[in-house]
């Protein structure tokens, strides 16, 4: 079992944990836990975990609904463990990058190109494309492929992530990019040495005591998070306790894009560290 999972999802004592001081959460957020409930019985979402920091304190911890809006499925906890998706962009591979920049490994103006030089194509604006521009989003890289309907595996996703056509000039727009990231990713693992899961265990979940964070949750630990989608057109199957997100999933689950999994303290924890600096 992966060291970042435990089936009894406890919280680990560290010097990095958030004191907590949550007791009149019921009585401050009122209404903020009101408009939940409410949006729950509405179904615009099963449920919802939320933790709030103030300072260096947790001021709330609390967790809404269900895994479903079955009645019967398992109501959600605090310590309920979630599909992140996107929010691996935040918490693994730019947090790799901001630690690879720190320690002088990582020049936001090196282009993509003289690191992956596949990465050029025919395209002579692909040289001008560098690594805060992926970042930024601002590659001019589209948004989305499916790479996953004619690629099932994590090489031959990147390699054609290094060949999808730019749709505007790079450092001329910003648009949110899964592709920009799937590269990004790969770049950061070429400079560490090393894979972006196992990078981000060692430098960011486990110095933060994010005991519960991680890529790829063990099969023990599935039933323990909610299912994120019925895919019936892919995977052709429930997905829980696996990542919902097409591509990252024929990566082998690990991507610079999507595939972190995270109870909503161990957020907070990030959020917290990022926010003290």
């Amino acid at each position: 079992m992966s060291e970042h999972f435990s089936t009894k999802l406890a919280k680990t004592e560290s010097t990095n944990a958030l004191a907590s001081s949550h007791e009149k959460q019921d009585s401050i957020f009122a209404n903020a836990f009101e408009i939940l409930r409410q949006a729950i019985a509405d179904h615009a979402f099963p449920a919802a975990s939320i933790a709030v920091t103030h300072r260096v304190g947790l001021i709330a911890l609390k967790a809404f609904g269900r895994f479903t809006y079955d009645g019967a499925s398992p109501e959600v906890t605090s310590a309920t463990i979630f599909d992140l998706a996107s929010v691996t962009k935040v918490m693994a591979t730019t947090a790799m990058a901001m630690i690879l920049y720190e320690r002088g490994l990582l020049d936001l103006d090196a282009p993509v190109a003289s690191i992956l030089p596949e990465f050029k194509a025919d395209d002579a604006n692909r040289l001008q494309i560098t690594l805060q521009m992926l970042l930024s989003h601002s590659s001019g890289l589209p948004a989305h492929q499916k790479f996953y309907l004619h690629s099932q595996s994590r090489e031959t996703i990147i390699a054609s992530a290094l060949k999808v056509p730019l749709t505007a000039e790079p450092g001329t727009k910003a648009e949110y990019s899964d592709v920009g990231f799937i590269i990004l990713g790969r770049i950061m693992e070429l400079i560490a040495n090393e894979s972006l899961d196992a990078f981000c265990k060692r430098e960011v979940f486990g110095p933060l005591a994010m005991a519960n964070t991680g890529f790829n949750p063990p099969p023990s630990v599935h039933p323990l998070i909610p299912p994120t989608a019925d895919d019936k057109t892919f995977r052709h199957r429930l997905i829980q306790g696996e990542v919902q997100d097409e591509n990252a999933s024929a990566m082998g689950g690990v991507a610079g894009h999507a595939g972190l999994f995270s109870p909503a303290e161990d957020v907070a924890i990030f959020s917290n560290a990022m926010l003290c600096g």
